[in-house]
């Protein structure tokens, strides 16, 4: 007696093999023996995932970069307040607090979510503290803090989409 030889069948995606009986891809989920209309469903959300992921990119990138800026900023606060009260203190605590932030925005690009939620709990820890010390603090460069509390925030969220994506 002759074997009959049916091909195996590819899924059209991700080229995993497709038993007889299955109508979506186990690996990637595309429909391949499903309607046209399936087909059509799962290219847009590949594609609307994908420009998601972009977007989310671009975001995580300039709450990193926002943390850069934060860094040289406290860098270059210090160096005036040292060179002005001549306060080597200040000189080293903003100094440390920028090393912290150029370590947040490098680990930001392996860690994003973490690295600029510490990022954010840091800069508001040193906005409240600077507010206990010195009350009128907390209007001096208000924009630049709403700034930056504003792109840290959008950079969460952005790590938070492309997580869940």
């Amino acid at each position: 007696m002759e074997e009959i030889l049916v091909p195996a069948v590819h899924c059209s995606q991700c080229n995993t093999q497709i038993l007889d009986e299955q109508v979506f891809c186990t690996a990637c989920g595309y429909p391949e023996r499903g309607t046209e209309a399936q087909q059509s469903g799962f290219h847009a959300k590949r594609v609307i995932a994908n420009q998601t992921t972009q977007n989310a990119s671009k975001r995580i990138k300039s709450a990193r970069n926002s943390l850069y800026v934060v860094a040289g900023l406290s860098l270059f606060w210090g160096l005036i307040y040292f060179f002005r009260f001549e306060d080597s203190a200040t000189l080293i605590a903003t100094g440390i607090l920028a090393v912290i932030y150029v370590v947040l925005g490098y680990w930001s690009q392996k860690r994003p979510l973490i690295a600029l939620v510490l990022g954010l709990l840091v800069f508001l820890t040193i906005v409240v503290i600077d507010a206990i010390l010195d009350p009128s603090t907390i209007y001096k460069g208000i924009i630049i803090k709403v700034l930056v509390i504003g792109y840290l925030a959008k950079g969460i969220n952005s790590a938070m989409q492309l997580r869940n994506i």
